[in-house]
């Protein structure tokens, strides 16, 4: 009965501590795809610019 009680501490901990690694690299994740976001919406502002630029030396 120990023994079972034993085991069975040691596999609930281990899930406890698969769950905030899991959650931990998920929001790690998150934050680099929001980064990729910001960096596009940039890019794309900096060619909205650039296509502008022209059209307003023609006119």
């Amino acid at each position: 009965m120990t023994l079972f009680f034993f085991i069975s501490v040691i596999v609930g901990m281990t899930y406890i501590f698969l769950y905030f690694v899991l959650n931990f690299d998920l929001k790690k994740k998150k934050l680099e795809i929001e980064e990729k976001k910001l960096d596009l919406e940039k890019r794309k502002l900096e060619l909205n610019e650039e296509s502008q630029e022209p059209e307003e030396e023609m006119l």
